[in-house]
């Protein structure tokens, strides 16, 4: 509907246009000759009193050029404003969407399924490394250290107080964060 539209007004231009010329033109040789201008007498000071003779083909090209360059200012600042106000509302539209981009982690965090189940022990020592922390655990020992009680409900000790066979029993801990306490004094 729209390029429909701009064809058609594109065709009226043209066409006003080619009307406009052929009509000057016919006018321009009909009335060849040379006209008096006077001045007005409000210019006489600055222009003086003499009378000023123009040809009139030369004054209706003026007259013609004047206008159109008055009918294609007002379309190009009409065109200026337009396109300002639809990069206007382009910034807009796109912040708005930025911002909902944004704080997408907050308002729809991703499911859990999606996490992986078990870390990846390159990413957390590049991490560590990066953060300049202490390397991380890593292998079976130390998966042991951080769990308090045995994964299998059969293995030995699996019913036991948690800490009772391991160090941190020893120091009275029983879980990796706790600190440790004084076991019985005399």
């Amino acid at each position: 509907m729209i390029r429909w539209l701009r064809l058609a007004a594109a065709a009226t231009v043209i066409a006003s246009l080619i009307a406009l010329g052929i009509g000057a033109g016919l006018f321009v040789v009909a009335n060849g000759g040379w006209v008096p201008v006077r001045v007005p007498p409000w210019l006489t000071q600055l222009l003086g009193d003499r009378p000023h003779e123009v040809w009139l083909p030369a004054l209706f090209i003026g007259w013609l050029a004047s206008a159109l360059l008055a009918v294609a200012l007002l379309l190009g600042s009409l065109s200026y404003v337009w396109r300002r106000r639809q990069y206007e509302s382009l910034i807009g539209r796109l912040e708005r969407e930025l911002a909902k981009l944004r704080n997408l982690p907050f308002t729809e965090p991703a499911p859990l399924e999606d996490l992986p189940e078990t870390p990846d022990p390159e990413a957390a020592r590049v991490m560590a490394e990066f953060i300049g922390g202490p390397p991380p655990l890593e292998g079976p020992a130390h998966q042991a250290e951080l769990e308090d009680a045995p994964a299998e409900p059969d293995e030995p000790g699996a019913h036991d107080e948690p800490g009772a066979h391991d160090e941190r029993g020893e120091r009275g801990a029983t879980a990796p964060g706790a600190a440790p306490t004084q076991q019985g004094a005399g």
